[in-house]
């Protein structure tokens, strides 16, 4: 079941294909009766690849077919995505009491006091109806992907949605960096995940190009994500204050701090992953893959050893030491809210 598209394969075929395949997998995890929450995890991440590859041929579909489909698979995510919002809030304090030390187990202890029966209330389980209905959402929505039709074939087909999602990416990225907010960054985070699911599914073209794109992408979206559990922290802090006589601004401050922080590293792996303009990177993806059709691999086993290609370098005495210098970097843009 490779969520990737194949050199060899029309890409309609390839489209079906790989949304058969997900479909299957999503319906296998569901299994019978209650589902378990690792089941539940993968899922998700089953139906995020699905939302994914269909974004990817969006152009050559029907608009209103698009708009079905990835209604129909958003609702399935939704039906899931409350097994793990307790979950999350209590990796995200973890992560927090870990990053901050003593000072931040103190100011957050109160929190997690009153935050208890939030932590319990959601079940990571999904229950026997609840994953009946899920499966007859999947299998109709299975059965509607297999009826699209794409308007064109080739590599043509993926680069249009292609170019779309980079630059959704890259105007994300510039959006919130201008004008922070959790919503623009969780819009980033969501165009990252794009681009990481995108960069899989044509993977075949060049597979040590591409897995550097997707360990980039993957990493960024790690740090996106943290960004956002740490938005929904505030939330959560924001509605206990409310109904509890304590103050949770520390509790808000500290999140803020680490968002600051969060936001500031991802910055530049952002503007590396999104580079170039569109229709370039796009023009470089259609060349990997037209050339990945055409490379063949080597017969035999490669030579590693490069170490003829150097002279071997002179011991350095004192007087030849280089002065260390620092180089000058950028300035982050401001990662206050407006």
């Amino acid at each position: 079941m490779a969520y990737r598209f194949k050199l060899d394969e029309p890409i309609s075929k390839g489209f079906k294909r790989i949304a058969r395949e997900h479909i299957s997998r999503a319906l296998n995890e569901l299994g019978e009766g209650d589902v378990a929450a690792d089941a539940v995890h993968e899922s998700r991440k089953t139906i995020k690849r699905l939302r994914a590859l269909l974004r990817l041929v969006r152009p050559e579909i029907a608009e209103k077919a698009f708009k079905a489909r990835s209604a129909g698979l958003r609702n399935a995510g939704h039906m899931l995505s409350g097994q793990r919002e307790s979950k999350v809030l209590s990796d995200t304090i973890a992560k927090l009491e870990a990053q901050f030390g003593e000072d931040g187990a103190r100011i957050l202890t109160p929190f997690k006091l009153a935050a208890a029966n939030a932590l319990r209330a959601s079940n990571t389980t999904l229950d026997h109806d609840a994953a009946t209905t899920l499966r007859a959402l999947l299998e109709t929505e299975g059965r509607r992907l297999e009826k699209l039709k794409l308007r064109k074939d080739g590599l043509q087909v993926l680069a249009t949605g292609l170019a779309q999602s980079y630059g959704k990416g890259r105007r994300a990225l510039a959006k919130a960096y201008k004008s922070p907010s959790d919503v623009h960054f969780h819009d980033l985070r969501k165009t990252v995940q794009w681009h990481w699911r995108h960069m899989a599914l044509l993977s075949r073209a060049w597979p040590e190009y591409f897995e550097v794109r997707i360990n980039a992408a993957r990493e960024l979206s790690q740090l996106l994500g943290d960004d956002h559990d740490l938005a929904m922290l505030q939330l959560t802090a924001e509605d206990l204050h409310k109904t509890e006589s304590t103050d949770f601004a520390p509790v808000i401050r500290l999140a803020r701090a680490r968002q600051e922080e969060l936001r500031a590293d991802c910055f530049e792996r952002a503007r590396r992953l999104f580079a170039e303009r569109p229709e370039d990177f796009v023009r470089r993806i259609e060349i990997y893959w037209s050339a990945g059709q055409r490379v063949k691999p080597l017969q035999g086993p490669i030579d590693q050893d490069t170490a003829h290609l150097e002279p071997p370098s002179e011991p350095r005495t004192a007087s030849s030491a280089p002065r260390l210098t620092v180089a000058k970097r950028d300035n982050v843009p401001s990662q206050r809210r407006a």
